[in-house]
């Protein structure tokens, strides 16, 4: 999500926030709050309520609730996009010799796995779900395709030697 949504979402939720919240809730380091910060009162998304000497209210604008619509729109059909393309890979990898193959899913039970398996169940491919790099070791024959999405389980499998589809680099 882009940086000026994550902020225009936090200021609306809570618009006594401090750039000190909003650089912990978001991620972002200080510098870098102040300085989106400034780029959207600048823009007319943000005003600045100075509520005594030391305290200010930050107060999304009408021009800045559309802004946080339209980030918000766009992330929606990226993410929709990326979703589908996801799914379009799970069905090039099942297409010709992979097509009779049992899958293996390494990783972790997250969103990119509800999406895998649900794409899966409905193409009637069965599947395992395995999350232990030595007992993916014992699959690592060619008799099954296996799928990965995790970065983080990138680097096992280069080092243990695992044929993994990697299904977030694919072209």
């Amino acid at each position: 999500m882009s940086n000026e949504l994550e902020i225009l979402r936090s200021v609306e939720e809570k618009n006594t926030i401090t750039q000190r919240e909003l650089a912990k809730r978001t991620g972002l380091s200080l510098g870098s709050v102040n300085v989106l910060l400034k780029r959207l009162i600048h823009k007319g998304f943000v005003k600045i309520e100075h509520i005594n000497a030391k305290t200010l209210r930050y107060v999304l604008t009408p021009k800045g609730l559309m802004e946080k619509a339209r980030l918000t729109y766009k992330y929606i059909v990226l993410s929709y996009n990326y979703i589908s393309g996801i799914e379009q890979k799970i069905e090039s990898i099942s297409e010709g010799e992979n097509g009779s193959k049992e899958f293996i899913l390494f990783g972790e039970k997250d969103e990119l796995y509800e999406i895998i398996t649900s794409k899966l169940k409905l193409m009637n491919k069965s599947f395992l779900f395995i999350n232990d790099i030595e007992e993916l070791k014992q699959y690592n024959n060619g008799e099954y395709v296996i799928i990965m999405w995790n970065p983080d389980y990138i680097e096992n499998e280069k080092e243990n030697g695992i044929n993994a589809i990697n299904i977030l680099s694919m072209k």
